[in-house]
């Protein structure tokens, strides 16, 4: 009886722990997979509110295109985040889980459908309204609050979900610890009970290292999901650093500097070389700025020279036995990759970045596909750049003489004059109109007096020095503004510049008149006037007289 009691128990403690055993897989894999559910939905909630960004900042792009140019075409990331968002936000929003995160996410919903508010507004002002109404709003700063706001809010959601997704692993963790455990106590009570169980009971302990290694394996990809999605992330913000800090410079040549300061915080060890295409000639590229240690590069290449510029895409060369463009020198190091990337902005070509020193191996592909999100996004803020400097220098000179144009002239002469009183120095003003311009027009043509206008603009400029200020105020009247210059000496550079006109063609392309001649009013600052209008009329006065005088002379004071 007591052996059958004996019996009965040791089939009991057989069973129980085969139960227990048995039980032990079902609840592993429950649990991981539970785990992991929540890690992808984590990721996937990160991952629409990260879109949500994007999509704001491609608009907030687009919005500025059009703000400084006016034209539509800037405006498709716009209409493409407009159709978008609506569908992210509710994504984000049934991926929340918890109280806070859903509080979060509409918090974020609702800053992003501001932002998207402030975006019409602004467009829709320009277009009714034009470019000063809308800078007027947009220096209000009102959308970089949104932005800034909307930027805290999900670096914040980002940050409470890698907390999350670290507490899962620790669990995950802490769990697979207690499954050996238990795994281990299953096994040596099965070998002190029935060692005819011995075989299965190892075959059930290799099914749980397998397991275990398993569980393993999937912490180590999700550490290295986590590392590089932090990497990601680090270069996003020096992307984005860059493009702010590029697109704050007044002038391209003041983007150098930045460009050579941030290049290497992204790829680290690779050298490079940004060449700029020339204003004057769309077939020449300028040697604009260089990073690192990069090979000898010629100050100046031409299109035809580069194959990446030739096919106008991205050329790889791994090794100097590669076919290679023109412009390339032999590196320190001839296996180095070389990576040349034209910069188009617009389908309009803006430059070519050459990077040089890429590594072999598995980070290639990963180095070359952050080169070129770096040119795509460096391209468009040059190009930027560049139009907000085309835009400034066509709102300051004459299309027709290439001189400043009065509003620029109007704006000079106060500033000139406060300096002046500052620093106790003389102004000079030279009024000059161009003598019987009138019967240029009407015996030759528009055309030519056209070309006579450029001819004198261009002895005007050539006659002053580096720091004076011509500028066409109306017609054939222009003026010399000459900071720290005397009456005197105004009236000698008059002067010459009247003997350097009598004696030039006043039409070098062709047909017009064989000489020309004009008449000069000389004022200055502090003798003939105090303040503009006062020096403006005296210069007109003095201006008067000498054509009364019989016009071709020079004539100061009022």
């Amino acid at each position: 009886m007591r052996s059958a009691k004996h019996l009965r128990f040791v089939v009991l403690a057989v069973f129980t722990v085969m139960v227990l055993v048995a039980a032990v897989p079902f609840w592993l894999n429950r649990s991981v997979n539970v785990l992991l559910a929540q890690t992808r939905a984590d990721l996937l909630a990160q991952q629409r509110l990260d879109d949500v960004l994007t999509s704001l900042r491609d608009a907030e792009t687009a919005q500025r295109g059009f703000v400084i140019t006016g034209n539509e075409a800037f405006l498709e990331p716009y209409e493409r985040a407009r159709r978008t968002l609506p569908s992210a936000l509710h994504d984000a929003k049934e991926l929340a889980r918890t109280d806070a995160e859903r509080a979060s996410v509409w918090r974020i919903a609702r800053v992003a459908e501001l932002k998207m508010a402030e975006l019409d507004e602004t467009i829709l002002l320009r277009r009714r309204a034009g470019f000063d109404a809308t800078e007027r709003v947009v220096s209000s700063l009102r959308g970089k609050q949104y932005m800034d706001e909307l930027r805290q809010l999900v670096a914040a959601e980002d940050a409470r979900g890698k907390a999350r997704r670290d507490a899962l692993r620790v669990d995950l963790l802490a769990r697979s610890g207690r499954s050996f455990t238990v795994s281990l106590a299953a096994t040596a009570c099965n070998i002190l009970v029935l060692g005819t169980l011995l075989l299965i009971v190892m075959r059930m302990l290799r099914a749980r290292r397998a397991a275990a290694a398993q569980l393993e394996m999937q912490a180590g990809q999700l550490t290295e999901a986590v590392a590089l999605t932090t990497r990601h992330n680090r270069e996003l913000k020096l992307v984005a650093e860059l493009l702010r800090a590029v697109e704050a410079v007044p002038s391209i040549p003041d983007a150098g500097p930045v460009i050579a300061r941030t290049m290497p915080k992204l790829l680290p060890g690779v050298a490079g070389t940004l060449f700029l295409l020339r204003d004057d000639d769309p077939n020449m590229l300028d040697r604009h700025t260089q990073w690192g240690t990069p090979s000898d590069q010629p100050s100046a290449i031409d299109i035809e020279s580069c194959w990446a510029l030739r096919h106008g895409a991205r050329y790889r060369t791994a090794g100097y036995d590669d076919p290679a463009c023109a412009h390339y020198r032999a590196p320190a190091d001839e296996t180095a990759g070389r990576l040349c990337i034209p910069l188009v902005t617009h389908d309009e070509l803006v430059g070519m970045l050459h990077v040089e020193g890429l590594a072999r191996g598995p980070g290639e592909d990963e180095q070359e596909r952050l080169a070129v999100t770096v040119a795509e996004q460096l391209a468009l803020a040059l190009g930027n750049v560049r139009l907000r400097e085309t835009l400034r220098r066509q709102s300051v000179l004459d299309p027709l003489t290439g001189l400043f144009n009065r509003r620029h002239f109007d704006a000079a002469l106060k500033r000139e004059l406060a300096r002046a009183r500052r620093k106790d120095v003389p102004v000079s003003l030279v009024l000059v109109d161009i003598d019987h311009f009138k019967r240029v027009n009407d015996e030759y043509g528009h055309a030519v007096g056209d070309a006579v206008l450029r001819t004198i603009a261009q002895q005007l400029r050539l006659g002053i020095r580096e720091g004076d200020i011509a500028c066409r105020y109306g017609g054939e009247e222009m003026v010399l503004l000459l900071p720290e210059c005397t009456a005197f000496d105004a009236g000698a550079r008059a002067e010459a510049i009247r003997i350097a006109l009598g004696s030039i063609k006043p039409n070098a392309e062709g047909e017009g008149p064989e000489r020309i001649t004009a008449s000069f009013g000389v004022a200055a600052y502090p003798v003939h006037a105090e303040d503009a209008e006062a020096l403006f009329w005296a210069a007109d006065k003095a201006l008067y007289r000498a054509k009364e005088q019989g016009r071709d002379r020079v004539a100061t004071g009022p």
